[in-house]
């Protein structure tokens, strides 16, 4: 016990004070990459497996706290109908505007974010049940959504996690919950 004060006191006084250093991270054009799962909620989701969904975005920090971007994606769903037919799988593919909102944290970023867009469905599988209407295709769609960054020894990279939860009006009122994780590189 006697020893043990004085391992203590020379362990302290060799390591010093710890502190994390600020990352300065790049700010401007960024482009992403993302990868996760969607699945329709409510009644939409009765009709519909959760499934793959793929997203890129490019855009700019306009301040180092607001980003505006575009945004194209696609998802992959299986049909969940009365037969016949069976085994039938739908993509939806997005393409929009969206805008970021972050509080850098150390390392990280908490962000909220938003968008707008035109989404497009690949078959009429769903106007069996009624969520589409007869010839119906398109519907806009509005998303919000939320997530943390983690900013990368190299100032042009970042990862992170991401949730976001979309209305599709024209499709019977649908909405989806995803998840993904997506690696940013600012020029």
């Amino acid at each position: 016990m006697r020893l043990l004060a004085p391992a203590l006191l020379i362990v302290l006084v060799f390591t010093g004070t710890a502190h994390a250093e600020p990352r300065l991270a790049s700010k401007g054009p960024y482009s992403e990459a993302s990868v996760g799962a969607t699945g329709f909620i409510g009644t939409s989701g009765e009709y519909s497996h959760p499934g793959p969904a793929f997203g890129l975005r490019a855009g700019v920090d306009v301040f180092s706290w607001f980003s505006l971007g575009a945004l194209l994606a696609m998802e992959v769903h299986e049909a969940n109908v009365p037969p016949p037919p069976e085994g039938e799988y739908f993509q939806l593919y997005q393409g929009g505007a969206d805008g970021r909102i972050s509080i850098p944290i150390g390392w990280v970023n908490l962000f909220g974010d938003g968008g707008v867009g035109l989404a497009r469905i690949s078959t009429n599988v769903l106007e069996k049940v009624d969520v589409l209407e007869p010839g119906e295709h398109y519907s806009p769609y509005f998303a919000a959504g939320g997530g943390l960054e983690y900013q990368l020894g190299n100032r042009h990279y970042a990862s992170g996690v991401a949730v976001q939860w979309q209305l599709l009006p024209a499709f019977a009122a649908s909405q989806t919950l995803g998840a993904r994780v997506y690696l940013r590189y600012t020029y």
